[in-house]
């Protein structure tokens, strides 16, 4: 099964602005507001993530809370996803400009 995302940097930026830790909280993983908060461009960060989450429920087919799914990162730099203490390691995530883009593929075998 395979899920694709596509997210507006501005559209999380502008949640981030209007909603602060309400819409952090509802959203993100402590873990991921952690990983997010390292880098300059915190929303470029979680509108990828948020893009990965999207495309991980759109691959599996059904409501899932934004929270049980963690998007994270191997030692070697590469983004997976943790849903259910299963680790799903087909996951892309791409920025560019005002957008960020994730695909995660989930084998049959695993859903």
């Amino acid at each position: 099964m395979v899920g694709i995302d596509i997210v507006d940097i501005g559209r999380i930026n502008a949640a981030i602005e209007k909603h602060g830790n309400r819409f952090l909280e509802k959203v993100f993983t402590d873990s991921e507001l952690a990983y997010a908060k390292q880098h300059k461009k915190m929303g470029e960060t979680l509108a990828g993530r948020f893009a990965a989450k999207e495309a991980f429920i759109k691959a599996q087919g059904r409501a899932i809370s934004w929270k049980e799914i963690e998007v994270g990162r191997s030692d070697d730099g590469k983004p997976h996803i943790t849903y259910q203490e299963r680790r799903y390691d087909s996951v892309s995530i791409s920025h560019e400009r005002a957008y960020a883009v994730a695909v995660v593929i989930i084998p049959d075998n695993c859903s």
